[in-house]
């Protein structure tokens, strides 16, 4: 059947009718989030919330939201929602150096929002003071004379570690005080790497150890507990990232509390706002607070 009207089709001259809409008029009214496709998407709660606070402020605006779960160096996924203009643009949720997301999406014209700073790049950007929070913190710890702190974090290629380790230092820096570097552990992606490192770091006798995120405190609090080792007796612990878990633990451990789904929010009204009136407005960031608590009690 399909051979027949082909046929009759050419036979009779006729021609595919081509959308009158140009590039420049033509929208979606959808909004591209892209998001990781690993594990911290289910064991940080971050990207949920920034998730939720893009969706409410989507649907205000009556725009829908298109989840594109990022593999790590596969951009295929990005290419073709971008090729087939399946949105007016993009918000990226998780910022890498020299991160191949950004540069192809510049590279495309496509429209972009960062959540985290970008440097070197034309795209959007809010972000948390994440350096500021993690200065104040470690500068209060510092302050009440803990000497031997010890720093467990992430990937180094992601942005926001860099920016963690930015203010642990510069803390450091307005005390004269120098960073022990062998009670630095950094690229902990696993339970076993921070379970090893927990080890090492009871062994030379710390006084306090500072997660950089919520999921690494998890793993450094259930390793100290089969230890045996008495929070905060034997040894403080800090988180740079709070959580529904840290603040119910027992002891509740002190850390920075973030407003993530104010941040998706703002990211999907910086973003909106330059689709619809060319408006970049200027850079917000929610704040942040220092939640001091049992963890961390001399």
């Amino acid at each position: 059947m399909q051979k027949k009207i082909l046929a009759y089709c050419k036979r009779v001259g006729y021609q595919k009718k081509e959308t009158d809409i140009s590039d420049e008029t033509f929208k979606t009214y959808n909004i591209g989030v892209l998001l990781p496709a690993d594990q911290e998407l289910n064991e940080i709660p971050f990207f949920q919330l920034c998730l939720m606070g893009i969706c409410e402020t989507a649907a205000s605006k009556c725009y829908e939201v298109l989840v594109i779960m990022l593999e790590a160096n596969d951009l295929s996924r990005v290419k073709r929602v971008v090729q087939e203009n399946k949105v007016d643009g993009m918000i990226v949720t998780r910022v890498l150096t020299n991160d191949p997301v950004i540069q192809y999406l510049e590279s495309e014209h496509v429209p972009l929002t960062v959540i985290g700073e970008v440097k070197g790049h034309e795209a959007l950007y809010v972000d948390d003071d994440t350096v500021e929070a993690c200065m104040q913190m470690t500068d209060y710890l510092l302050g009440r004379r803990i000497n031997r702190m010890a720093l467990i974090g992430g990937n180094e290629q992601h942005m926001v570690t860099q920016k963690r380790l930015r203010g642990f230092e510069k803390a450091h820096e307005i005390y004269h005080r120098k960073i022990l570097q062998d009670l630095v552990y950094l690229n902990c992606a696993t339970k076993a790497d921070v379970f090893a490192a927990v080890e090492e770091l009871a062994e030379k006798c710390v006084e306090c150890i500072v997660c950089m995120d919520d999921k690494i405190c998890s793993h450094v609090l259930m390793k100290l507990n089969r230890m045996h080792l008495s929070i905060p007796k034997d040894i403080k612990v800090v988180s740079f990232y709070d959580s529904f878990f840290l603040q119910n633990y027992i002891p509740p451990v002190t850390a920075i509390s973030f407003d993530e789904q104010e941040l998706g929010r703002l990211a999907c009204e910086k973003l909106i706002g330059w689709l619809e009136s060319g408006d970049m407005g200027e850079k917000i960031s929610p704040g942040f607070d220092l939640v001091l608590r049992a963890s961390t009690k001399m």
